[in-house]
């Protein structure tokens, strides 16, 4: 039995991808007959152990994604002798706004500086392997809500759309297709209910009418709804990769995700998608012609099978506690 830290701020209250990832590493672990602590305060010491991670997205640690604590504890743990890998969730803010124009600079040497006390640096995004320099492992992050439930439910009447306010949406990308299927509802939004939605700055200026909006549900009970969607859409400005939890969970129950191309975009994920598109244009065109075709139980159990092969949650957590701690 190895003892494993894991550092993520926030943890278990501040809701997002990488506590849930967080949680669901925990318990695996502990599954596998390990001692697991969370480090929820990054200012905090580390606890004694034998293998730290480092969960890294650069705002979890800091005002403006700057912090001199993820380093400190790296470098405290390798003084101790203690093994340290870094999961580099999100490194640093794309030169795309005049105030990242100078936080993004920082934020790549905060980042570069701590991978210098890692013994190993996990991405789940194969384009930032060049980025982080050095030997770069890829891990994907995978779903975080479970195995879906065995029951069926009927077909839903409307494209779907699974955590409307994922950084890097693309909702005028999903708004064209929502408009040339011109279903009844138009859409069904998952994660989200009506008064959220129009309170938030990527949905509030939105036509939705008609929309349905299910809300925050369990895990189970948003994986039913999932499977039982004819279409789910999910275009990211940066393409679908690794690190989108939300497509991970809708793969997992077979449903028929149209995803993006984009310049991070995974070419491992094509044949795990229904569909795939460059342009705005190309989305709605792909969106459409799926939602005209019956979907086909052989076309289900092949991306279920693609889906097994590289997405499998079991599998993930254990290619990651071996970098951590090996055999152990």
């Amino acid at each position: 039995m190895s003892h494993i830290t894991i550092v993520c701020p926030g943890f278990p209250d501040l809701p997002g991808g990488v506590t849930d990832h967080t949680a669901r590493l925990k318990a695996s672990w502990e599954a596998a007959g390990h001692a697991v602590a969370v480090v929820s305060d990054a200012s905090l010491s580390a606890p004694e152990t034998d293998a730290q991670l480092i969960q890294y997205v650069p705002f979890l640690y800091g005002r403006r994604g700057l912090s001199p604590h993820p380093e400190r504890l790296a470098r405290a743990a390798r003084q101790r002798g203690v093994r340290v890998v870094v999961f580099v969730h999100e490194p640093w803010v794309p030169m795309t706004r005049l105030p990242w124009l100078v936080l993004g600079p920082l934020q790549r040497r905060q980042l570069l500086r701590l991978l210098r006390h890692a013994d190993v640096t996990v991405t789940a995004v194969p384009a930032w392997q060049r980025q982080l320099g050095g030997e770069v492992d890829v891990v994907y992050v995978g779903s975080n809500l479970g195995t879906p439930p065995e029951r069926v439910t009927p077909t839903l009447p409307a494209p779907v759309v699974f955590s409307p306010f994922a950084a890097g949406l693309a909702w005028d990308w999903a708004v064209a297709a929502i408009n040339r299927i011109a279903a009844t509802p138009p859409l069904i939004v998952l994660g989200a209910d009506d008064v959220a939605l129009a309170a938030h700055p990527a949905t509030r200026r939105l036509d939705r009418t008609g929309w349905e909006a299910r809300g925050r549900l369990d895990g189970p009970a948003t994986l039913e709804l999932l499977r039982a969607a004819p279409l789910v859409l999910a275009p990211f400005v940066d393409g679908i990769t690794g690190r989108r939890t939300s497509v991970a969970a809708a793969l997992s129950t077979g449903a028929r995700v149209v995803g993006s191309r984009g310049h991070l975009f995974d070419p491992v994920f094509g044949p795990g998608l229904a569909g795939v598109a460059a342009t705005r244009e190309a989305f709605g065109a792909t969106a459409l012609r799926l939602w005209r075709q019956d979907d086909q139980p052989e076309d289900r159990a092949r991306r279920t099978a693609w889906y097994a092969t590289h997405l499998d949650s079991v599998s993930l957590d254990t290619a990651l506690l071996r970098l951590l701690v090996g055999n152990a």
